[in-house]
């Protein structure tokens, strides 16, 4: 928020607040792996494969590169496996303070964003879109990452409540999440706020008509409701503005892509024509993706991974999420890690997020957040049958 508070007012320091508070949290973390040096070593071998375009870029063709500033920019894609690590290694030594700890970080977390998104009906904060003033994205500065950071929290959170039998308090909970995606006025919050708060009852069920009859159910009876509400709420609202003149303006796939197919033709044929042989391998870095793009790029994270740092950098990228995907679909198949499943859902739907509307794995937003989600898997469930034996 202070960072929000100072770029929107046009105070530009050489290194952002925000982009100094991550590397405040890096450098903590890289203190703390001192103890645990093979994650050191992981950290340092990830962020050097990161950076080798930057540094072919010097030697090459320095204009319009700088190490420096992709050590940066590198931080946005490495925070979230660094803090990943980070917990893993807390949850499987110290779960009973670390989780209890992890869970109050998201709920504050998660007060203080939907809080945010919310002071638009006091007048306060700033509009998520220039254009109309519509939307809101409270004292934050990227609104384009608030969407994704919403559903993370809300995920976690709606799981836990469905956990606690609390159907009654999900629902309010699901209301509260979904008035939260129609303020900000965004289709992925929109969308993605549904359709976790529609899965997450079937994790780990076997699909017996019977168990699910009461939800299926109440979802016939409260979808109908649901959308009739969102639908007088847009049409009453900047939303409406924004939707009917992104659709006039464009073809149907740039409006539900929001012209970010055209952005990817766009850096196709600069990836064609400007890049190299070993730049079309390794990649660019991301401040000369920048400057040969004339600072648009695609928005969709696997393509601009693809695009900055190359087949190097995409395959570690999709081998993190494979690896994360594997663990979870592992561990599901056990009785005591509650949250595998969660994880193995949100891993699809923020692949399929950051695939369509990018701003999810590359957000700095988001990144603290991702690595308590992922590693919440490896949290396993209080066994009470031993300490009642005790008891008796």
């Amino acid at each position: 928020m202070i960072n929000g508070i100072l770029l929107m007012n046009g105070i530009n320091l050489p290194i952002s607040f925000g982009q100094f508070y991550k590397l405040a949290i890096i450098l903590c973390l890289l203190i703390r792996f001192l103890f645990t040096v093979r994650l050191l070593i992981s950290t340092l071998i990830i962020t050097f494969l990161l950076l080798i375009p930057s540094i072919y870029q010097i030697l090459h063709d320095p204009e319009g590169s700088s190490v420096f500033l992709d050590l940066i920019k590198v931080t946005k894609y490495i925070t979230p496996f660094i803090c990943f690590l980070f917990f893993v290694n807390a949850f499987k030594h110290s779960r009973d303070k670390i989780y209890p700890l992890s869970l109050s970080l998201v709920k504050v977390s998660y007060f203080i964003l939907i809080l945010n998104i919310f002071v638009k009906y006091l007048g306060l904060g700033y509009p998520a879109y220039k254009n109309g003033g519509m939307g809101s994205k409270g004292f934050f500065y990227a609104g384009n990452e608030i969407s994704a950071l919403l559903i993370i929290l809300c995920s976690i959170l709606a799981f836990v409540i469905w956990e606690q039998g609390n159907k009654t308090k999900y629902y309010i909970f699901l209301f509260i999440n979904l008035l939260g995606g129609l303020t900000i006025s965004s289709k992925t919050a929109i969308l993605g706020i549904l359709l976790v708060f529609f899965i997450i009852p079937f994790q780990g069920k076997s699909l017996k008509i019977k168990r699910f009859i009461p939800l299926i159910t109440a979802t016939i009876a409260l979808l109908p409701i649901v959308f009739f509400l969102s639908w007088k709420f847009i049409q009453n609202s900047s939303i409406m503005l924004r939707f009917q003149y992104n659709y006039d303006q464009l073809d149907i796939w740039s409006f539900i892509l929001s012209s970010r197919n055209v952005f990817l033709v766009n850096s196709y044929e600069t990836y064609k024509n400007e890049y190299d042989f070993i730049e079309k391998i390794i990649g660019v870095g991301e401040t000369k993706y920048e400057y040969l793009n004339d600072f648009k790029v695609v928005e969709m994270d696997i393509v601009d991974i693809f695009f900055t740092y190359g087949f190097i950098g995409l395959a570690t990228f999709l081998l993190m999420i494979y690896f994360v995907f594997l663990q979870s679909k592992k561990f599901s198949r056990c009785n005591d890690r509650p949250f595998a499943n969660l994880v193995t859902m949100m891993v699809l739907i923020l692949l399929l997020i950051s695939t369509l509307a990018g701003h999810v794995f590359g957000s700095g937003m988001s990144a603290i957040f991702i690595a308590v989600l992922f590693s919440l898997m490896y949290v396993k469930r209080e066994r009470k049958s031993s300490n009642a034996k005790r008891t008796r």
